[in-house]
């Protein structure tokens, strides 16, 4: 059972009002490690305050025909595209040379995508949406984080055979076409599936869903994730300034899972593995030097804070039920392995390597969204009550 304390909740604009702060000191510090644990933490601040999650959009989508959540997405998607190609056009800002996600059409994205959709139902979570509820100190998300470090360990070790399925060749919309035209397609493209998307809630609804009220122009006005996923696009621009890469967070799991297997002393010599060799510089720095881990730390502390100022902090006593947490065991694990063999999670391969233009990110979309039809499918059939 789990009682922490009641909290007097604060007006949702003060939240942002001691948040904002956090922004503007990052913008001194942008050498220093500081910096990406406060980008990391309003990345984690934004997910909660707004209540925005990547498994819910894929959710309604295939469950009721409703595409709110995907169009916010796509308009996510649009504003990172802009923001990104522009960006990595430059090849570098402030001396710090700027590299996309672009990665190859293997195979192992395909299979890695389908079971992390798949994963992603079973847990009622992606792997930003875990972290998110651990900073809502909600109790099943550490069991679906233990498990996800345990899939992508394994699937570090495995790194070899992934490797050499079939593959080909990295694809760049802004290195194949250019700034202009690489950006006109792209945006062309999310232009087509927002169409798509209209089209197909109105199959099923009378009345669409709508991003705003009114003109579309009164920020006001807009839906909360509309504001999340502009939010989100911001920040993760603002990331790849800092840092020269945009937000990931899958290469943290075999990154912290050896991590902990060096402090427990276990038998793994990972240093001989294939990912092992690939990444011993990176294994043998400090955790808090590491981008990737500052940000994912910060991520789970902006959530917390938002928990912890806006709202009640009072969870009421539950009975411990097998159910979830055996859903959680299942989904964290092939949702850890699965992001690691597909190049990414739906972050890195999804969010950031759609808007560094990279084919691979579509193939990941697809790959994933067919996983999630599946687990949508296999959850009350595997899972019975």
């Amino acid at each position: 059972m789990l009682r922490t304390l009641a909290l007097t909740p604060l007006p949702k604009a003060a939240v942002w009002w001691l948040l904002l702060p956090l922004l503007a000191v990052s913008l001194w510090l942008s050498e220093n490690h500081l910096s990406l644990f406060l980008v990391g933490a309003l990345l984690g601040a934004s997910l909660n305050y707004f209540q925005f999650g990547f498994r819910t959009c894929s959710h309604q989508l295939l469950t009721q025909g409703r595409t709110l959540g995907v169009r916010a997405v796509l308009w996510m998607l649009a504003f990172t595209s802009v923001l990104f190609f522009l960006l990595l056009s430059l090849g570098e800002f402030n001396g710090l040379a700027l590299q996309g996600f672009v990665q190859p059409l293997s195979l192992s994205v395909v299979a890695g995508a389908f079971l992390f959709g798949i994963g992603m139902q079973l847990a009622n979570g992606c792997t930003s949406g875990t972290f998110n509820k651990m900073g809502q100190l909600q109790p099943l998300s550490l069991t679906s984080f233990f498990f996800l470090l345990i899939g992508g360990t394994l699937a570090a070790y495995h790194s070899e055979f992934w490797r050499a399925v079939p593959a080909l060749q990295p694809v760049s919309m802004l290195q194949s076409f250019g700034l202009i035209q690489g950006l006109v397609l792209q945006l062309g493209f999310i232009g087509v599936l927002y169409w798509l998307a209209i089209l197909k809630e109105k199959n099923h609804f009378d009345e669409l869903s709508r991003l705003n009220t009114s003109a579309f122009w009164k920020i006001t006005d807009w839906h909360p994730w509309l504001k999340a996923g502009l939010v989100l696009a911001l920040l993760n621009a603002f990331l790849l300034i800092l840092s020269g890469q945009p937000w990931s967070i899958a290469n943290v799991f075999p990154y912290w899972g050896l991590k902990i297997s060096d402090a427990l002393q276990l038998p793994l010599d990972w240093s001989f593995w294939s990912y092992g060799i690939t990444h011993f510089s990176r294994q043998e720095a400090p955790l808090l030097e590491d981008t990737v881990s500052l940000t994912t730390l910060g991520l789970i502390s902006g959530a917390l804070l938002v928990t912890l100022l806006a709202r009640s902090a009072r969870q009421e006593a539950t009975q411990f039920t097998l159910k979830p947490h055996l859903m959680a065991i299942v989904g964290g694990f092939i949702m850890g392995y699965g992001s690691v063999i597909a190049f990414g999670c739906n972050i890195g391969a999804f969010f950031s390597g759609i808007g560094s233009g990279s084919l691979h990110g579509w193939l990941w979309a697809l790959a994933a969204l067919a996983g999630n039809s599946a687990g949508i499918y296999l959850k009350p059939r595997l899972f019975k009550d």
